[in-house]
């Protein structure tokens, strides 16, 4: 069965951006970017594509590290307010991440914060990421826990009941096609 992709809405798309201004969105972001930021701390700043960029939460944060940011999302709704974001570093294009129009090769780093989740075909996705990523570049890729608390209970949620959240072992297996994949997880305690 295809995923709908419930960001193309413009209020999901609305609502995806203010959920960081909230207090719970406040720490999770900060648990998140702790964890990205350690991996990436190694990565010289410089080109990189991100699959998925959604409002460009991602994208400034890619930015104010010293990336230059070419972003991605198949969301036109998504996208209208990244571009509103007049981000300096980011260029932003309407692309399908399993049909970029990208030459091989052609970055050393990848970057994909929750966008596999809704995805249709996961397998075309890492196949053009194996396209794109230059042989010893990075990718860096943010999943949901299929064994976390939302993963087991995302059915109730109106924007995640149609994701695919992923195992860790599922991650580690999928990734091991890259080279010998780095795991970090974070947690967020809920009040």
């Amino acid at each position: 069965s295809r995923k709908m992709n419930v960001y193309i809405k413009d209020t999901v798309a609305g609502a995806y951006d203010s959920y960081y201004t909230t207090p719970q969105g406040r720490e999770v972001d900060n648990i998140e970017k702790k964890i990205i930021s350690g991996l990436m701390k190694d990565i010289p700043a410089g080109e990189l594509l991100e699959l998925g960029c959604g409002t460009a939460h991602w994208t400034q944060y890619l930015c104010e590290q010293g990336f230059q940011v070419t972003a991605i999302d198949a969301s036109e709704e998504m996208l209208k307010i990244a571009r509103q974001k007049n981000i300096g570093k980011a260029t932003f294009q309407k692309e399908d991440a399993a049909k970029l129009p990208f030459p091989d090769k052609g970055f050393s780093l990848i970057v994909s914060i929750t966008m596999l989740e809704f995805v249709d075909d996961v397998e075309a996705v890492f196949d053009e990421i194996d396209r794109l990523l230059l042989p010893g570049g990075y990718l860096v890729l943010g999943c949901l826990n299929s064994e976390s608390e939302l993963g087991k209970y995302k059915d109730n949620d109106a924007v995640f009941r149609h994701a695919r959240f992923f195992s860790l072992q599922e991650v580690k297996e999928r990734m091991s096609r890259f080279g010998e994949p780095v795991l970090c997880s974070g947690v967020y305690f809920s009040p």
